[in-house]
């Protein structure tokens, strides 16, 4: 079972870090006194060792022969040279009866024991650690047993301080790494509530709202760079939509408009009226046509928008083959027109036949509609090293240098009314500079009022 807790992150951070901090601590205290203590002890245990060869070395200067009871008692003044503080130095006889003990404090009392080997072992005496050393001590007349005892009241006098210096230490780095984890939360996460503050702004006022980018580029800066990147597309998205619904909107009120009213007069007039009823339905009719033409414009917009080009799926194809077949199909419905092709040979490109006829017609459709009566059209054709383009150029009426930027977005025209009558919706572009991002391509308008324009498709040449 999962273990559920309604903390806030924010005191998440803090009590783990805390936590870990005073884990780590405790840790490392335990591990310096343990070691202390251990050194303390084996410092001990080296001086009493030294005493214990100093004393063994004196003795078995004395003749062994004349190792006795009385000899050993006459030792006592050097056993009293050699003696320290809080240390006790006995010397039993082979039955565990003390035959001389010197000490300059309180003798220390420990069991009597005698031994065969070198001993050295700690004992615990009521609140007293005692480190007890015994040797064997043999001659001719005499056996017994050295016996050094250490009280390490002292050293632990000193643990003890350092312990209780552990301790309040302890409890100041426990308080210290509290405020800090405090602070680090606080830094870690403030980006990640500008985040949240920022989505609340954006619920109740808008896309608009941005998360303001720190100068420290980690990750969480990162992560509010990928929602900013992320807020701006879903803005342009959603203000592309908006305009979309509205220009919509507006270009299908006027068709309607003319149909109700068109219904209208056969309503009023059209019954009996053989004129009126031809002339409102032909009206209809070429309304009908321009909606149909709008629907299906829009239709091909969305559906780019929503397409996604596989390249397993594209091959490359001959460009002049499907540019020679759009100027036949406007040949027939525009013999007026003078096309004057140059369309190089043996020039591929990597883009499907369908989008490439319908990028050309869009091209030439737009160019005789804004050129005079029997204009003249150039359609070049040409491979360079790393590019290949095609370019239709007319010499009809021009669009205006400070409207070229946007003539390729939807539903913009230079001139409303001019562009109505001729039929348009300024969707055509849109979905020709569309198609061309698809394919890594583009498109490149260059136009002088009064004297034409030209349009040039860039494609990179299939590796």
């Amino acid at each position: 079972m999962k273990f559920k807790t309604k903390l806030k992150l924010k005191w998440k951070l803090v009590l783990w870090s805390t936590l870990l901090m005073m884990g780590l601590f405790l840790s490392y205290n335990l591990l310096q006194y343990f070691v202390m203590n251990s050194w303390m002890v084996r410092y001990e245990e080296q001086s009493i060792e030294r005493k214990m060869d100093a004393t063994q070395e004196y003795f078995s200067e004395q003749d062994n022969q004349n190792l006795s009871i009385s000899t050993i008692k006459e030792s006592e003044s050097f056993l009293e040279s050699i003696n320290e503080k809080s240390e006790t130095i006995r010397i039993y006889d082979r039955y565990g009866r003390s035959v001389v003990a010197v000490s300059q404090e309180e003798e220390l009392i420990v069991t009597e024991k005698t031994v065969q080997n070198e001993q050295i072992e700690l004992q615990k005496i009521g609140d007293d650690r005692l480190l007890v050393f015994r040797k064997p001590l043999v001659g001719t007349n005499f056996v017994g047993t050295i016996e050094i005892v250490k009280n390490l009241e002292i050293f632990d006098g000193l643990l003890e301080q350092f312990g209780m210096m552990m301790f309040l230490t302890g409890i100041g780095a426990i308080f210290l790494s509290l405020l800090g984890a405090l602070f680090l939360s606080k830094q870690f996460l403030k980006p990640i509530q500008d985040i949240s503050y920022t989505l609340t702004r954006i619920k109740k006022y808008g896309l608009e709202e941005r998360v303001m980018v720190h100068q420290n580029q980690d990750e969480i800066a990162q992560l509010a760079v990928h929602f900013n990147e992320l807020m701006d597309q879903l803005e342009e998205s959603f203000n592309q939509q908006r305009q979309f619904v509205e220009d919509a909107s507006h270009e299908l009120r006027t068709p309607l408009s003319v149909l109700q009213g068109n219904l209208m007069m056969l309503d009023r007039w059209g019954k009996n009226n053989t004129e009126v009823l031809n002339k409102s339905l032909t009206s209809s009719l070429r309304e009908v046509k321009r909606m149909n033409k709008l629907v299906k414009e829009l239709l091909d917009l969305s559906r780019l928008d929503s397409e996604t080009t596989n390249d397993s799926n594209i091959t490359q194809i001959e460009p002049k083959l499907v540019i020679e077949k759009v100027i036949n199909d406007f040949r027939l419905t525009h013999p007026d027109v003078d096309f004057n092709l140059f369309l190089a040979d043996k020039a591929p490109i990597a883009m499907t036949e369908s989008h490439l006829e319908q990028v050309v017609t869009i091209l030439i459709d737009n160019a005789i509609k804004y050129s005079d009566f029997k204009s003249k059209l150039v359609i070049h054709y040409q491979s360079k090293d790393l590019e290949t383009e095609i370019t239709v150029q007319d010499f009809g009426i021009g669009i205006p240098k400070e409207e070229i930027p946007f003539v390729t977005n939807r539903f913009y025209r230079v001139e409303k009314s001019r562009n109505r009558k001729k039929g348009g919706y300024g969707i055509g572009l849109s979905i020709a500079q569309k198609i061309m991002d698809t394919y890594m391509g583009s498109m490149r308008i260059e136009s002088e009022v009064g004297k034409g324009t030209s349009v040039t498709l860039t494609f990179p040449n299939p590796k």
